[in-house]
């Protein structure tokens, strides 16, 4: 990925093929933040699914059907300036994925192709569980220093300075 040449929506393209895990922040029942990077994959419409073990304090977080914010970043290896590394934050509702669901196996397979075979074993696991992270619009992407993007309807949108109005 290359911020200072590359155009925002290819970057955004770029981040989301080089990411195979997102870092997820949940908060528990009293409010207390908890963040943890989590294996996803991503359907057309662009909402993102977690496999993830009961066992692990965010799952009981997503159960309880709070919102969650997620972050998809820029290896470090591959970042030219640490301060400026492309990144994209999205805020999501939450929905737990159930057995009846129609394209609950469609989904597992995702993982299985993406993953290989690790996921065959956990899907024999009793405790994972299937969550749906939809993301919600004002979504922020930013590509370097001065190159920040709000994510509406599927479209990035320069973020103006205060006082500013996009056209």
């Amino acid at each position: 990925m290359n911020e200072k040449t590359d155009n925002p929506e290819n970057t955004l393209t770029a981040l989301y093929s080089s990411c195979r895990s997102l870092i997820l922040a949940t908060t528990d029942a009293h409010g207390t933040p908890f963040a943890s990077p989590v294996p996803f994959v991503r359907n057309d419409q662009g909402d993102y699914f977690v496999f993830v073990s009961g066992l692990a304090a965010h799952t009981n977080h997503l159960d309880s059907g709070r919102p969650a914010s997620i972050l998809l970043v820029q290896d470090e290896s591959m970042t030219t300036q640490i301060f400026a590394r492309t990144r994209l934050t999205q805020q999501c509702q939450v929905k737990k994925i159930d057995s009846t669901r129609p394209d609950r196996e469609t989904i597992l397979e995702s993982f299985e192709q993406r993953f290989g075979q690790v996921v065959s074993v956990l899907r024999s696991l009793p405790d994972f569980c299937l969550f749906q992270l939809h993301p919600q619009d004002g979504g922020r992407f930013v590509t370097g220093f001065g190159q920040a993007y709000d994510l509406i309807n599927g479209s990035l949108r320069p973020v103006m300075p205060p006082g500013q109005k996009n056209p």
